[in-house]
Formats: C-alpha cells, structure tokens, sequence
C-alpha cells in the first residue's frame, strides 16, 4: 500500500522512516476502563482520554508460583497501537495454536497461572510492552484491524507495560529451549522458561524509559484512519474491473497465458450485439508460511 509499509518504530524514535504524508499526532483516540469501543453523541465521534495510570503501575506483580510465558513479533507497529486500543490479538494459525493451546493448559491448573505476552516489532531492536492472554482463541473470527489481511481468528489481551525497553538490556538472558540464543533472537510466540520468564518480567517493570508507543498514538490514529479510507475506495473500485478493461482491446479479449507462453484460449472478439466477453481476473491468495514471523 503506497506511502503506507510497515513501520517498526514511529516518530518518538527520532530516525524512523515514517510516513511523510502524515503531517503529525491527530486527536488521540482510545479506550476508558471497560470500553471497546469509541463513543458517539449526536453522530459525531467523541475522542476518548487516555489514561495512562492504567500502564506500568507499581502494582503490577512479577512473583508467581507458575506462569507462562511468550515472545510476540509483530511485523508492524500500527498493529501494536491496534492491539492496545482494540485489546486484541492474532497470530499465524500456527502461532495461534500454540498460544491457545498453552492459555487452556493454564487454566486447567489449580492455582493462578496467567500468559504473559512479550511483545517486539521485527528490526525496531527493542521491546514495546507486556501484555496477558484473557481469552482462549477464537478461530472463526477475523478482525480487520491489522496492517496486512492475513491474520486470522483472535484473542483478548490486557496490556499491563507498554515502554520501549533496548534489546540491549534483555540481550544476556539465552533461552535454553531455544538452543540458548538470546532472547531477543526470538521468533514469534517462542515460549521463555518460567525462571527466565519471571527474570524478564522484573526488567518489563523495573526498567526506566522516557519513551513509549503512547507517545505516538495521535500519528498512528491518523495513519489508521487514512489506510481504512484508502481500503475503502479500493473496495468501491475493485481491482477485477480495472484489469478486465485494461485486457480488452479493440473488442478483442487479451486472454492470460499459460506457464509456458501458450495462450490458455483463444481470443474471445466481440458478438453481434456489440458485447465482450471480459476477462475476470483471479486473485490467488498465498498461506503465509506458519514459520515466518508475524505481524498484531
């Protein structure tokens, strides 16, 4: 999508290749304590405050007799924003499998056992929060929120950190289920050893950082408005039409060819009544490989 990739990091990160289109943070809009979603009065959308209190609290606890415990990758950072204010997620089927498969195994055990969520953008070379998995997976529901339209089914999260936290100060923790790598070579939804895990929790609260996503949520809120506008438009002039006028020419079909150059038929030209025979292109989806990294 033009002038639209993926963004690793956003503006507060002083370097990023962010978008030069948008001009700066628009109206900052977010969910309140047991919203899901943006309030309306008189059919005019009300900007919701955010409440930062809600982050990084001192409250938080890293001591648990048991837990569970993931690294998440998100190709893009405008699905973490989407994450925090829809609080949701979706991984790779694969990904998904693992991580449902692990929040049903937690709640079958007798004592408190919660799914914590590391999360960290691809080459951002940082951590941008901590997240609990509060919901098993639903595999038949596909949300429309993510920066690219290959993720499928979803979970409820609930952010508990959201800082920017250096891969420099995890990178001394190696997992060694993971053939001791660092943690921070990890792909998406490995699992982290209860030590290791409750080790990186201490360092998900105790680290100090002076920036954030939150910081950037005003120009992420504006980039999602101008990409679902974009996708509308496309929608109302799907790419098939396009195509299939751009293949006929001179009431003659251009007709597609075969891997070996050979036409598939035979040129269709045009009947009596004036009309064509036109062309409808097929667009053929590919499975993302269930290995690759995600997005969220």
């Amino acid at each position: 999508m033009d002038g639209f990739g993926e963004l690793n990091k956003g503006p507060r990160s002083g370097n990023s290749s962010d978008d030069r289109s948008v001009k700066g943070p628009g109206p900052v809009t977010l969910l309140l304590k047991g919203q899901n979603l943006p309030i309306k009065s008189d059919n005019k959308e009300v900007p919701l405050v955010l409440n930062k209190k809600q982050y990084n609290g001192e409250d938080f606890s890293e001591n648990y007799s048991d837990a569970k415990v993931f690294v998440v990758k998100s190709y893009s950072e405008d699905d973490i924003h989407k994450s925090i204010k829809y609080r949701v997620w979706a991984s790779t089927l694969n990904g998904n499998k693992k991580l449902d498969a692990a929040y049903h195994d937690a709640k079958e055990k007798p004592g408190d056992c919660p799914v914590f969520l590391l999360f960290s953008v691809n080459t951002s070379g940082q951590f941008v929060g901590l997240a609990e998995m509060v919901s098993p997976v639903d595999f038949d529901r596909t949300l429309e929120y993510w920066q690219q339209d290959r993720w499928t089914g979803c979970f409820s999260v609930k952010w508990h950190i959201i800082k920017d936290i250096p891969n420099s100060v995890m990178r001394h923790i190696t997992l060694e289920n993971n053939e001791n790598k660092p943690v921070t070579n990890s792909r998406d939804t490995q699992e982290v050893k209860f030590e290791k895990g409750i080790q990186i929790l201490k360092i998900f609260k105790e680290h100090s950082s002076k920036t954030c996503i939150l910081d950037d949520f005003g120009f992420y809120e504006t980039r999602e408005k101008m990409i679902q506008e974009r996708k509308s438009k496309e929608q109302q002039f799907p790419k098939q039409v396009s195509m299939s006028n751009d293949l006929t020419t001179n009431g003659t079909v251009i007709l597609p060819q075969s891997h070996d150059g050979a036409l598939m038929n035979e040129s269709a030209t045009t009947d009596e009544a004036g009309g064509r025979e036109k062309l409808v292109e097929v667009n053929e989806s590919t499975q993302a490989s269930e290995d690759c990294l995600k997005s969220c």
